[in-house]
């Protein structure tokens, strides 16, 4: 753009776009979370040793989706493009050399329910991450699950997702019991590890022909 050109922008262009298409809100998205395989077996059991009926009742399909219900914050990970300067001659240049995914921690709240469900999965889960008795640590491939984060528009249709690869908990909050507090309820949060993220809308590398 050169100086004394019409720009682009236009105010009534601006409020029809809004108007018309509407903007993503923060406050509509969901969270699915899989059972881990080493809490299944079948549909309603647990593989590692020690398994309990009452264990098998809180992994259950029904309520690990009520555990995803239940997400009252979560995010969408970040993604930082490492640099380094590069200089031939003159002023230096960047030149990307690794991704990171943030994949130390992301936090999600979750209201509890009256039961407990949501705490105890959570419990279950990390607990059979690292055993509570022997501290033995599991195989990955076992207490690891990918995680989907949908963003949803007012008619409940899915418009982005991000998938959280080999994820798990890694820390639970604590949760403050008060003789003093009136109408308050329980919420966990649980910070999670996880690999890599990926748009499953952008191709992957090996799909795309790139050309010299």
């Amino acid at each position: 753009m050169t100086i004394g050109e019409q720009s682009y922008f236009n105010l009534e262009t601006f409020k029809h776009e809004v108007l018309s298409k509407g903007l993503a809100r923060n406050n509509r998205f969901e969270l699915i979370i899989n059972v881990p395989p080493i809490l299944e077996e079948g549909e309603l059991g647990i593989s590692h040793p020690g398994s309990s009926d009452q264990m098998k009742v809180i992994v259950s399909p029904n309520n690990t989706k009520r555990v995803s219900l239940f997400c009252e914050t979560a995010s969408f990970p970040n993604h930082n493009i490492q640099t380094k300067p590069y200089r031939i001659y003159g002023v230096p240049y960047q030149r990307p050399v690794t991704s990171e995914y943030g994949g130390d921690g992301i936090a999600f709240t979750f209201y509890v329910d009256r039961s407990m469900v949501v705490k105890n999965f959570f419990d279950a889960w990390t607990q059979s991450i690292v055993q509570k008795n022997t501290f033995l640590v599991s195989y990955q491939k076992d207490y690891a699950v990918d995680m989907t984060i949908k963003q949803l528009d007012e008619q409940n249709n899915v418009t982005y997702e991000n998938i959280l690869e080999e994820a798990f908990p890694r820390s639970l909050n604590l949760m403050e019991l008060n003789n003093s507090t009136q109408g308050q309820t329980h919420r966990l949060i649980v910070l999670f590890a996880y690999r890599k993220w990926n748009n499953p809308a952008i191709p992957k590398l090996n799909d795309v022909e790139l050309s010299g």
